[in-house]
């Protein structure tokens, strides 16, 4: 998970939600009517129009898992107030994330446990990645485990039980991997960077300024890789210490 940052949507696509919540359909609609509202959201919003939006300002990758989203069935929008419990914020964009499948459409897969919107579905949460302060918590361990620090209980509800971004923790101890792997995808992103800087090491090169450079390329990149918000974790742990340490 990492920190999003709202870009605004285009003049002509935001005209068109201020006419849409000007019409008489919309006013007319009671705000307990779930199935009515939901149509308004699928039918007359302009969601393809904002899904774009999303996808870019995220840079390409889902606002909970990091997994890489593109404008297809695969990815969707999501509402971090669930449509279900207000009106106003079922086509309020800011709102709205870019979030993946969660698995849902991966055949065969014995371990099958979504994650992401697929498992928050009405759930209202606590984490959210709009906003900074939380998204300087966020951290992860050599196994994939993502935490916070310092430890916040609500976020970490969140991401455990209800987005289960951590799988699901069998009676043995062991653990039951996402459908879409993501204990495996951010493991394989932490080694990566710890292999990054090794290779620095080995070349004499690994300066705060050369882990600068590298961070700020991989955060602006406008197709960030998957799971970025470990590798930026990782990286900015050991810059801060190149730092300290001068050199």
């Amino acid at each position: 998970m990492i920190y999003i940052k709202k870009e605004g949507l285009p003049n002509d696509i935001s005209n068109r939600i201020i006419q849409l919540s000007k019409s008489e359909e919309w006013k007319n609609i009671s705000e307990d009517d779930t199935d009515a509202i939901r149509y308004v959201f699928d039918n007359e919003f302009p969601k393809n129009d904002v899904k774009r939006v999303l996808l870019h300002e995220q840079h390409g990758i889902c606002a909970y898992c990091m997994k890489r989203i593109r404008m297809d069935n695969h990815s969707r929008v999501e509402h971090l107030v669930p449509l279900s419990k207000s009106k106003d914020n079922a086509i309020d964009y800011t709102n709205m994330l870019g979030v993946c499948d969660g698995g849902e459409r991966i055949n065969g897969n014995q371990n099958h446990i979504l994650c992401c919107d697929a498992q928050k579905k009405e759930t209202e949460i606590t984490v959210n990645p709009l906003d900074k302060t939380q998204m300087d918590k966020i951290a992860y361990d050599k196994e994939g485990r993502i935490y916070t620090k310092p430890r916040d209980e609500g976020m970490e509800r969140d991401i455990n039980n209800i987005l289960l971004l951590n799988g699901i923790q069998k009676k043995d101890g062991t653990v039951r991997d996402t459908a879409t792997e993501l204990l495996k995808g951010r493991k394989d992103a932490y080694n990566r960077a710890k292999r990054m800087l090794g290779l620095l090491n080995a070349k004499g090169k690994c300066t705060s300024a050369t882990v600068k450079k590298i961070m700020d390329e991989l955060y602006n990149s406008d197709e960030r890789e998957e799971y970025v918000g470990v590798l930026l974790y990782y990286l900015k742990k050991h810059y801060t210490s190149l730092v300290r340490r001068g050199k």
